[in-house]
């Protein structure tokens, strides 16, 4: 068998989640941000984990809030935790996190229902205004703007979540990686 017909990558293509691929099956577990966690553990102790952890669901449930007094964008299920997702009946959300990636923000993009979450953390704790204007001023933009911007990946989550072909989603992401590589 030669080298090149091993499928080393790890794809998923029907996962809520959205399109994932990763170019080893660990994917995004390595090891260093077990010891990095660990780390963070000890350093902390219990009363300082526990703090930050209070400051990190106090912002989680800011956010979430704030995208629901957003118009046009809506929350999806009850998050309990740091993990907000939201979405749009009324703006491709895609091309809201095109924008907001413009602006330095990171969300993950989500399909069926296509939508964005963010997962909040101690790095927001301070920004949470300032994600939250962002989030406004994108939505606003592309309400004002319909088309996608140029070099974003709206149109690539856009065509994957309606493509039938799962395996011809699964081909796209490894090229996709491949070349970003």
């Amino acid at each position: 068998m030669k080298l090149e017909s091993i499928n080393l990558h790890a794809t998923v293509t029907e996962w809520s989640g959205g399109l994932y691929v990763s170019p080893t099956v660990a994917g995004s577990r390595p090891g260093g941000l077990i010891a990095g966690a660990w780390a963070a553990m000890m350093s902390l102790g219990l009363e300082g984990y526990l703090e930050k952890t209070k400051e990190i669901m106090e912002v989680s449930k800011k956010i979430q809030k704030g995208i629901e007094e957003i118009p046009g964008l809506f929350v999806i299920g009850r998050p309990d935790m740091t993990v907000v997702a939201f979405g749009s009946n009324d703006v491709d959300i895609f091309e809201v996190n095109d924008i907001m990636s413009s602006r330095g923000w990171h969300l993950n993009a989500l399909q069926r229902p296509n939508s964005l979450h963010i997962c909040v953390t101690l790095q927001h704790v301070p920004v949470a205004e300032y994600f939250l204007k962002d989030l406004k001023e994108s939505v606003e933009t592309v309400k004002q703007n319909h088309g996608p911007i140029k070099g974003g990946m709206a149109p690539i989550y856009g065509a994957a979540g309606k493509m039938p072909d799962r395996g011809l989603v699964e081909d796209l992401l490894i090229e996709f990686m491949d070349s970003s590589c």
